[in-house]
């Protein structure tokens, strides 16, 4: 592809040269001074950001990421001489040369500790011997700001050498507040002063000294008001464009190279409308994979294998093992071999999960909704009574080994302890981490510990950290944190434990997808190295009472292990289910859209016979069927995707996936969660057993060393990456997805698996290097970034042509993920008292709705919700493929979609062009428009049938009076029926004294949208 744009291009004027070096779609480019043709000098896979020259220009130092942390190397101007300077487990960034080029400063979080955390200090390395000098944060350093946590970050040069200024940032609440730009001496020797303090709001960046000592710095402003701001000697410069968040440049004549509107600028601060642009071209190599696409299996009929036993648990008599699947609990003998016996069903509206045994082996806890919210329940074996231990919302149940307590988390992520006796609950811990909950907690065998996964932060800068072991007293309520090892994560805080065995002197944790062994002492501090058991990928640890007998859970298959022999065997669980024929069925449509074009046809039957269109024809009264559909007062359209969606059944339960179907959807694609829970979902879905849309499923986040998300999976080695990915054919994933810390390599080999596997598209939030590395798609126009700012989009969320290239010439697709077009909620309030609002959501989210529905969009919202918009927009113009996703339930789920559709509706989009976001799109950007997307013969039967006609009323499209899927009907009165209107459910237990219960629930969309990707400007 060609360019002639960089959207967050850094670049860099050699001194006296006649050339600048510049970064555009994670590759350098050399370019003439007067503007021409670029030249490429580095690989993809370097990741190379913040380009500068050396004093004598023959050198740049740039921050790259190769290899899976940001670290500081240097090349010669014309991409030779490739050297790395700093290396580590610790991330170092923002490079400066010294005047004398004999020295680098940049920010690094080393010195710093991988449990407690490591906030970014400003280091100096010597170019030449590799000499570290750590000169801010030393130990006596007096300075502002450090009465509490602070980072420093960004620094530059005084123009003597003398000093290094940078930016000062504090903690304030649970935000970091840049607003300082402070000052050292270059040796660290001397105390910390302030040099400016900006006064407006914002947050400033990447400070530059001018040859005669002037400051220029860029100030960035949040959502719904996005921007960037060029502020200098403290007053801010009216540059004509949209300044994006790279450094600032300043040249030896007092002039600044800057980034504006996709173009280099060298601007005059006291002229800054006198700009020279300087202009170029260049091209992107941007092959794209070819592959066989995977043939999807959606039709109904015949019998089918269970892939996945979810949240396996060995019995403490090791002769059982309990588990879910096709939203059932069972109970299996571990000889193998004879069918399990189903011990729990739900109702198609809820879901059940989690099962642990009791101390005797009589019984199961586990977290059911059949009552309304999760709770901790108990089933008897014997008898099959079911009774509650605990409402208020629980997720992961289990009991004391005395059997007098109960250990679960809330849905805010408490670890609570319940005292079965007294009745009475105990806030022993809250959650470090958002993203989701903890992991599962585990007992000590004296009852006083409780351990479970959680994840720490390693600095205020970026959000993520390692998955930990934390160990609770329930006596004092003291907490420690523990490592595997330094730097090493666990892999997730699914099912990853620990899992404390019964005689308390080891931990079953799972790092790097293999399971290993932990000696700890009784209070679950570690005690010695740990052992690795495994060479094949494992999660869901759980220990026999002998505390020699390890179950766990292998790509699909349960493994039955003896510690100390070593050996291993496969617990075969015969489990089949089939896919239920629905009755044909002819639809009377009264408006009728196949997808195809923009022709709305009149007076319509579709004719669906074995869950396939057979015909679709003009009307005629009293055609045979074994069952009719009337819609003919509505209009009746393919069934509507979600293109992007997370399985959060363990704190919404049963109510995800049926409100999906209640707004009409009947496509779902998630893009990460447990990789064992979705499919089961999947499973469920397709046997009947659960409510809900198809969906195409993945495993967790394929994440680097570092992790945000619950359901993100650590990776340090290409073991731990394949492990991961043998899981993947076992359980037939639709979609890999990497995350945001994967290095290039991950990525790469983790596209390449994907086709070559699975034949399945793979993708991440990362544009580049995402097309570089064989991706097929982004999840986010931008999200998330490894970097301060991403490739896509500027601060203000405006992209420019080397964007848009990409998305409509490089093969490459786009999920438009719209969290932007939430606030349209204010000016729709009734939506507000939907009952499919009102009934089916939860608590939380019904709160959320409200707020947010009670509060009319902003200007500054309207508008920026039109820029993002007008990307999309734009990307369709020139032939890509974008296809409307939501993200939910990071925002309200079902509805969001509705909203998403609303805004490019109304923001360019005909009525047709909008739903083919939502139908057609999504199912040729997946590979399964032989089957979906459209209502053509030979298509399965997908529809969803609108009371209205959204072609004249695209309001009325959130009007969903039913859908099939497949053929299978479900109307959304009915599904709104299953569940209890929001006023029914108490406040959550404990809840804080004198909180309004609607307050209360907050709580947990706080926790679920903490340390979110993106600003969704909910009104929590």
């Amino acid at each position: 592809m060609s360019f002639t744009a960089a959207t967050n291009g850094a670049a860099s004027l050699a001194p006296g040269g006649d050339r600048l070096v510049a970064e555009v779609q994670n590759v350098l480019w050399s370019v003439p001074r007067k503007g021409g043709e670029a030249v490429a000098i580095t690989p993809a896979d370097l990741e190379p950001t913040r380009p500068v020259h050396s004093p004598d220009g023959r050198q740049l130092a740039v921050c790259a990421y190769r290899g899976g942390g940001f670290h500081i190397w240097t090349l010669r101007a014309d991409g030779s001489g490739l050297r790395q300077v700093t290396d580590g487990p610790w991330d170092d960034r923002g490079p400066a040369w010294s005047p004398d080029g004999s020295r680098i400063a940049f920010a690094s979080e080393r010195g710093g500790d991988p449990v407690a955390g490591s906030p970014y200090r400003v280091w100096v390395v010597d170019v030449r011997t590799g000499a570290l000098t750590q000169v801010t944060g030393v130990s006596g350093q007096e300075g502002p700001l450090q009465d509490g946590a602070w980072e420093d970050f960004d620094p530059v040069w005084s123009p003597d050498g003398a000093r290094l200024l940078f930016v000062r940032g504090r903690l304030a609440g649970a935000a970091l507040e840049a607003r300082t730009v402070a000052s050292v001496p270059a040796d660290g020797r001397g105390p910390v002063r302030v040099e400016h303090t900006e006064a407006a709001a914002g947050q400033i960046m990447t400070p530059a000294v001018a040859p005669d000592g002037r400051l220029a710095y860029l100030r960035t402003t949040p959502a719904p008001a996005a921007g960037c701001t060029l502020v200098v000697d403290g007053e801010p410069v009216a540059i004509d464009g949209d300044v994006e968040p790279v450094p600032p440049r300043w040249t030896p004549s007092g002039e600044l190279l800057l980034t504006v509107s996709g173009t280099f600028r060298v601007v005059r601060p006291r002229a800054p409308r006198d700009a020279e642009v300087v202009p170029f071209a260049g091209r992107l190599a941007v092959p794209r994979p070819r592959y066989r696409t995977k043939r999807y299996d959606f039709d109904a009929g015949g019998v089918h294998a269970v892939r996945s036993l979810h949240f396996p648990a060995l019995s403490p008599d090791g002769r059982r093992v309990a588990f879910g699947a096709l939203n059932a609990l069972w109970v299996a003998d571990v000889a193998g071999g004879r069918p399990p016996r189903r011990v729990v069903k739900a109702d198609p509206a809820r879901y059940p999960f989690g099962p642990t045994w009791s101390a005797d082996g009589r019984s199961l806890v586990y977290a059911g909704d059949s009552g309304g919210l999760l709770a901790a329940r108990r089933h008897d074996l014997a008898s099959g009574a079911d009774t509650v231990l605990a409402e208020g919302g629980r997720a992961y149940p289990v009991l004391s080994p005395d059997g007098r307590r109960l250990a679960a988390l809330d849905l805010a992520g408490n670890l609570v302890v319940r005292d079965l006796a007294a009745g009475t609950d105990r806030v022993l811990a809250a959650a470090l981490g958002g993203g989701g909950l903890p992991g599962r907690p585990s007992w000590s065998p004296d009852g006083r510990y409780v351990a479970l996964c959680d994840r720490n932060r390693l600095n205020q800068r970026f959000r993520e950290g390692y998955n930990l072991v934390r160990v609770i007293d329930t006596a004092g309520g003291g907490a420690r944190l523990h490592a595997l090892a330094p730097h090493v994560s666990l892999s997730d805080r699914y099912g990853s434990g620990p899992v404390w065995s019964p005689d308390g002197q080891h931990m079953a944790v799972i790092a790097e997808s293999a399971l290993w062994l932990l000696p700890v002492r009784p209070d679950g501090t570690p005690d010695g190295e740990p052992r690795r058991l495994t060479d094949e990928a494992a999660e869901d640890p759980s220990w026999a009472a002998d505390s020699r007998t390890l179950l766990y859970l292998s790509a699909g298959r349960l493994r039955l292990l003896d510690v100390e022999s070593g050996s291993a065997r496969t617990v075969r669980v015969p489990l089949d289910y089939r896919r239920p024929v629905p009755a044909d069925t002819v639809v009377h449509a009264g408006r009728f859209w196949d997808g195809t074009g923009d022709t709305v046809r009149e007076d319509v039957d579709l004719v669906v016979r074995d869950g396939r269109i057979a015909a679709v024809e003009p009307h005629r009264a009293r055609r045979a069927a074994g069952r009719t559909v009337d819609a003919s007062s509505g209009t009746v359209i393919p069934g509507l995707w979600d293109t992007h969606t997370h399985p959060y059944q363990n704190t919404y339960g049963g109510r995800q996936t049926a409100l999906q179907l209640a707004y009409g959807i009947t496509t779902a694609v998630s893009f990460g969660g447990g990789a064992h829970e979705q499919a089961r979902i999947r499973e469920a879905v397709a046997a009947g057993e659960l409510t809900g849309p198809r969906l195409l499923a993945t495993g967790e986040l394929l994440d680097g060393a570092r992790v945000a998300y619950s359901m993100g999976r650590a990776h340090r080695t290409r073991e731990g990456l394949r492990r991961s990915l043998s899981r993947a054919e076992a359980l037939d994933w639709d979609f890999v997805k990497t995350y945001v810390r994967a290095p290039g390599w991950l990525m790469e080999e983790a596209a390449r698996f994907a086709h070559d596997r699975l034949g399945v598209r793979a993708g991440s939030h990362l544009l580049s290097p995402g097309v570089q590395l064989g991706q097929d798609l982004t999840t986010h126009l931008q999200a998330t970034q490894r970097l301060e700012f991403g490739h896509a989009t500027s601060a203000s969320g405006r992209a420019y042509q080397d964007v848009e290239e990409i998305y409509t010439r490089g093969g490459f697709h786009l999920v438009a993920t719209i969290f932007t077009s939430v606030p349209l909620l204010g000016e729709a309030p009734a939506l507000a008292q939907d009952p499919r609002v009102t009934r089916m959501m939860p608590p939380w989210d019904v709160e959320v709705v409200r707020r947010t529905a009670a509060a009319p969009p902003t200007a500054d919202q309207l508008a920026t919700l039109e820029r993002e918009t007008g990307v999309y927009r734009r990307v369709l113009a020139g032939g890509g493929l974008v296809a409307l996703g939501t993200d939910a339930p990071l925002v309200p789920v079902g509805l969001s979609l509705h909203l998403g559709l609303r805004a490019l509706h109304r923001y360019g989009l005909s009525p047709a062009q909008a739903l083919r976001t939502a139908t057609v799109l999504p199912a040729r950007v997946f590979g399964a428009d032989r089957d979906l997307g459209t209502l053509e013969p030979g298509k399965l039967a997908d529809v969803t049938v609108v009371d209205g006609d959204p072609f004249t009323d695209f309001d009325a499209l959130v009007r969903t009076v039913s859908v099939l899927r497949g053929g299978v009907p479900f109307e959304a009165a009915r599904l709104a029926a299953a569940y209890e209107p929001a006023g029914a459910h108490p406040a959550p237990a404990p809840a804080p004294t004198g909180v309004r219960a609607a307050d209360a629930w907050l709580a947990v969309s706080r926790q679920i949208r903490r340390d979110s990707c993106c600003d969704m400007e909910l009104h929590l």
